[in-house]
């Protein structure tokens, strides 16, 4: 009886051939203090109601709402198309400094970097397409914004920087961490 048990409790341990085994190691790792997020989310509304003073409620409303869902189409196009990445590594946080579509599973760093300076460089362009057709003040806003959402998450990539041919980056509500595999 007594050899039994101790069989069965071995087989149970042991790996079958098709396990994978994944070791991380922490390379840096940068936490999200309370007080920049207080400071990040106090100068974002005194932004919001500065811009709101000087444009019109209806652009307002649709460069605050439309901002952030074109981060969100053209990540996801960016990432099934050209980075062949499944979507569902990426999901929507209202969690600063990641505000926005955002991966929340061990993604490389260089795809994040990456796609992040291209969804930058295309917002603007974007931006200066529909130059002619908005107001100049609504137009000064939509790029502040723009650049105000990637803000936190460039900065981050930035102190991560001496990692990016071998950093996976994962994201967690307190803090981002960068992996070595």
């Amino acid at each position: 009886m007594g050899e039994t048990m101790m069989t069965t409790s071995t087989s149970e341990r042991t790996l079958s051939k098709n396990s994978t085994i994944y070791n991380y190691r922490l390379l840096k790792r940068v936490h999200h203090k309370p007080w920049h997020q207080y400071l990040f989310a106090l100068l974002t509304i005194l932004a919001w109601i500065y811009a709101l003073l000087l444009t019109d409620p209806l652009p307002f409303g649709l460069v605050l709402f439309g901002i952030p869902i074109f981060h969100g189409i053209f990540l996801r196009i960016l990432l099934q198309t050209k980075e062949s990445l499944i979507p569902g590594s990426w999901r929507w946080s209202f969690r600063l400094p990641w505000f926005g579509y955002a991966p929340f599973s061990h993604i490389s760093l260089s795809k994040v970097r990456r796609s992040h300076i291209q969804l930058f460089w295309i917002g603007l362009a974007m931006l200066a397409c529909l130059y002619p057709w908005i107001d100049t003040h609504t137009f000064i806003f939509a790029v502040f914004f723009h650049v105000w959402i990637l803000l936190p998450r460039f900065t981050i990539i930035l102190l991560f920087r001496k990692h990016r041919a071998v950093g996976l980056l994962k994201i967690n509500e307190r803090d981002t961490s960068c992996y070595a595999q």
